[in-house]
């Protein structure tokens, strides 16, 4: 999957693009996917700027799949508790 895909999936599931960021760009409070040198990197910016769950990738394809799936998850979750994030 390309961060091209990625964005036509997360909006296909009703994800609010400032939930996350795949172009380096560092918004506080969401997800975000950097590419550092052969290394894609995602993790959660909070509003200090302190990363948290933070995980490593070798391709692109492998982050992408990591980022969908926390989005799909958190859809499942919003659908069976009734959650509205929008």
């Amino acid at each position: 999957m390309t961060t091209e895909k990625l964005k036509d999936n997360l909006n296909e599931l009703g994800v609010a693009k400032r939930q996350y960021s795949l172009s380096n760009e560092l918004i506080a409070d969401a997800i975000i996917l950097n590419k550092h040198y052969n290394v894609w990197e995602v993790f959660y910016l909070d509003e200090k700027g302190n990363r948290a769950n933070e995980k490593n990738f070798d391709t692109e394809g492998e982050a992408c799949f990591y980022i969908y799936q926390l989005f799909k998850n958190a859809k499942v979750v919003e659908l069976k508790f009734k959650i509205n994030t929008k």
